[in-house]
């Protein structure tokens, strides 16, 4: 009756058994045909899980079952009781079977195979994934590719059980169907879409706008026109399809009433662009991957392939229009969209000339720009705000600034004066009462941009309250008792609010609404006021805005705030509290000196103006609003990553300056304008530019050692309780994953560097 068993491994102590369903290979066993499977799951006290397979092609009997048992019982497993036997699941053969009917004679036996080939290939994605993460968090001296816990493969194994139908419904969509088969499926699915509302008949042409199928592919492939009823239940229902068609349909009706509320500020944008949105993602092309990633929650090639075909071929997209693609492909893609447009109101196309648009940019025409913002006002509006029919169109149309870093900086500013256009309309902002010091900061702007203000630091202030309130909930011990009441803030809570959203305003207003001129206004008060507090030298701010010619171009015709120099000082230095930024940055730079002192004697080549000038850049409000938000009030927001990674991408003494991800042409800028120095000059620093490999990662020696000094200071500073005794071993000790950052090159130099401190203490 068995057709095949394979034997557990005779070492294995088992202690318990269980059945269940999936299908277990070793490495040496064959790839199992047959529609049945059982396993007998077996787990030892040092938690090895040998498995026990045996498979038939009978549907499974309690008298059948009990005879399997009695055979295992002689033959490999010994004394078992079927008390032991814990829980018996069949593997649903229906859809196989369905898969297997929609699927020519050739073709039958690869499908039989289909949901257990994707289980096997997704359980390997997800082991190969977890390696991945685990190496970086390894403990020194495990393994890459230690194996992990029992808890997180079975967790895995149950992931890709999971995900092993709609994988394989997508493969066999996508890989095993002829085009034919596919353009004949797809048909089905849209005529079932029509009947079920999610986009009406005339819609169709534009759903095919990438190309119809079965226009393309002529009577070429096989077809199965048999089993309409399958395909429908298959992939409509199995598949669910139906539920992604569900997710695009709730999202183009949000689509329309965004459209609807803000179209007296878009004459540009036809509605028949609106009517076209996403339509499509209703296509096979994308529908398929859309669906495994947005319903099902998997990852897989055709996903990906999906969302790149969406991103790069909509131009509603800035994908579309990036500079990696020729002006001719561009030019191919536009004409594809517009061939079946339906509007030529202006003339042409939806108002798109494309004889005198300039596809050499990554501008996007203007239509497809007011289209892409409506596409993210829909979206904050259906996942952010609470689908809430009668919010404000100030508060509906405010989107945070680091949203629009997707465009190029005309169209980021044009999409800005859009939506302070828009919020000024709504004169409800008047409403709104402000705190002193949040007048105050609102008067740093032009008048025009108090309404946007006023708007920013209302939503702002709300996402705080609702921050607060998650963290209250998630330290409730009793959770499911809580999780139904409303959390409220206490007034402390509700100060801490006010607090926080004063914090990230001010960081808002000095890095996306002050000009450049402005801000280096305030530089310049804020460093004489350090100077009066020694907590800089005079000497030091000519090294402080040493980039600052890289980062802004300053418009010497714009005016200074609209506040006093006393009141602006107040409000950045006490009220946003700057200050104690100064003193971390210096109380830094004191134990990065006293390190250098320690070890001065074992690098020669670094010299002592380079430590001077250790992180001196990280006074300019470029940088120090995001820092004085991270580390003095504890706020982990985008300004403070845009702050760290300009430190981190423009400070030769850290490693990601160094890295491929850079051009050398890159480097060799921020090189020259640190040492103040044109390439043709020899020597600077100790640091000859023109001997230095900058298409490589490895670091100039000088700034190598500078990063070292640095990593000393950080452990003296914080984890060895800054004792002024430290032996040499002592000081230099860090953990080795600390120098994982380095090129391999430079781990080494460190190491054998770190070396030679260290048996200084034996002399």
């Amino acid at each position: 009756m068995a057709q095949g068993l394979c034997k557990r491994p005779p070492e294995a102590a088992l202690t318990q058994y269980q059945i269940f369903s999936g299908v277990w290979h070793y490495k040496t066993s064959t790839v199992c045909t047959s529609t049945q499977f059982i396993h007998f799951s077996a787990v030892t006290p040092l938690g090895h899980i040998p498995q026990s397979v045996i498979y038939v092609d009978e549907i499974l009997t309690g008298c059948l079952l009990r005879d399997m048992v009695l055979q295992l019982q002689s033959s490999i497993l010994g004394p078992l009781q079927l008390s032991d036997f814990i829980e018996l699941e069949k593997m649903d053969t229906h859809c196989i079977d369905m898969i297997v009917r929609t699927l020519p004679d050739n073709l039958k036996e690869e499908g039989k195979l289909l949901v257990e080939a994707s289980r096997i290939s997704e359980e390997e994605r997800l082991k190969e994934r977890g390696h991945k993460f685990r190496k970086h968090s390894r403990h020194r001296g495990q393994a890459c590719n230690e194996d992990a816990g029992e808890e997180t493969l079975l967790k895995w194994r149950k992931k890709a059980e999971e995900a092993s139908l709609p994988i394989a419904v997508a493969r066999l969509v996508m890989e095993l169907w002829s085009p034919k088969m596919r353009s004949h499926a797809e048909k089905l699915i849209l005529q079932n879409a029509v009947k079920e509302g999610h986009l009406s008949e005339h819609h169709l042409k534009w759903v095919y706008v990438f190309g119809n199928p079965s226009e393309e592919n002529g009577d070429d492939g096989w077809v199965i026109n048999t089993e309409d009823h399958t395909i429908v239940d298959l992939i409509w229902e199995k598949f669910n399809i139906k539920e992604h068609f569900s997710q695009v349909s709730s999202h183009r009706a949000w689509i329309q009433r965004t459209y609807d509320r803000l179209k007296e500020h878009l004459p540009t944008l036809s509605p028949e662009i609106i009517e076209r949105h996403d339509l499509s993602k209703f296509a096979f092309s994308q529908a398929i991957g859309y669906t495994l990633k947005w319903v099902h929650n998997t990852y897989h090639n055709i996903w990906k392939t999906a969302c790149d075909l969406h991103l790069l071929n909509e131009p509603h997209h800035p994908q579309c229009w990036s500079k990696e693609e020729s002006a001719e492909s561009k030019r191919r893609k536009l004409e594809l969209w517009l061939k079946d447009a339906c509007d030529f109101s202006s003339g042409c196309p939806y108002g798109v000339d494309l004889t005198n648009l300039d596809l050499s940019t990554e501008e996007l025409a203007e239509p497809f720009m007011l289209e892409s913002f409506v596409d993210m006002v829909a979206l904050e509006w259906e996942r952010k705000k609470g689908q809430q029919l009668d919010i404000t169109t100030r508060e509906l149309v405010y989107i945070d600034d680091k949203f629009l870093s997707r465009y190029s900086k005309k169209q980021h500013q044009l999409v800005s004066s859009l939506i302070e256009q828009v919020v000024a309309a709504d004169e409800s902002w008047k409403s709104v009462s402000l705190r002193e010091r949040e007048g105050v900061l609102m008067r740093t702007l032009p008048k025009a941009k108090h309404p946007l203000f006023v708007c920013m630091w209302e939503t702002q202030k709300k996402n705080e309250e609702s921050r607060l309130k998650r963290m209250i909930k998630q330290k409730e011990t009793n959770k499911e008792d809580c999780q139904d009441q409303e959390i409220v803030l206490t007034p402390e809570m509700e100060e801490k609010a006010y607090d926080n959203t004063f914090y990230i305003m001010v960081s808002k207003v000095v890095m996306e609404l002050w000009e450049p001129s402005v801000r280096k206004h305030a530089d310049d008060l804020i460093f004489t006021r350090a100077v009066q507090e020694k907590l800089i030298s005079d000497h030091d701010v000519r090294w402080i805005m040493i980039y600052d010619g890289q980062t802004e171009k300053c418009d010497t015709s714009s005016k200074p705030p609209l506040v006093d120099n006393e009141m602006l000082v107040r409000l950045l230095w006490v009220d946003f509290n700057l200050r104690e930024h100064f003193n971390q940055v210096q109380c830094h730079r004191h134990w990065v000196k006293q390190s250098y002192q320690r070890l001065a004697k074992f690098m020669p080549e670094l010299k002592e103006e380079v430590i001077e000038r250790h992180d001196l850049t990280k006074f300019t409000l470029v940088q120090s609003t995001g820092y004085t938000l991270k580390w003095v009030h504890d706020l982990n927001y985008s300004i403070w990553r845009r702050s760290c990674d300009m430190h981190l991408n423009y400070e030769p003494h850290h490693p990601q300056l160094w890295s491929k991800k850079h051009t050398p042409d890159y480097k060799k800028s921020c090189l020259e304008t640190w040492l103040s120095a044109k390439a043709t000059t020899s020597v600077d620093y100790g640091v000859e530019l023109l001997s230095l490999d900058l298409a490589s990662e490895n670091m100039a020696t000088v700034f190598l050692l500078e990063s070292l000094v640095d990593m000393v200071a950080v452990e003296w500073e914080r984890n060895k309780n800054k004792k002024p005794d430290l032996t040499y071993t002592e000081l230099i000790y860090m953990e080795e994953r600390f120098l994982a950052r380095y090129s391999d090159s430079d781990k080494a130099f460190l190491l054998n560097l770190m070396d030679v401190i260290r048996k200084a203490d034996d002399q």
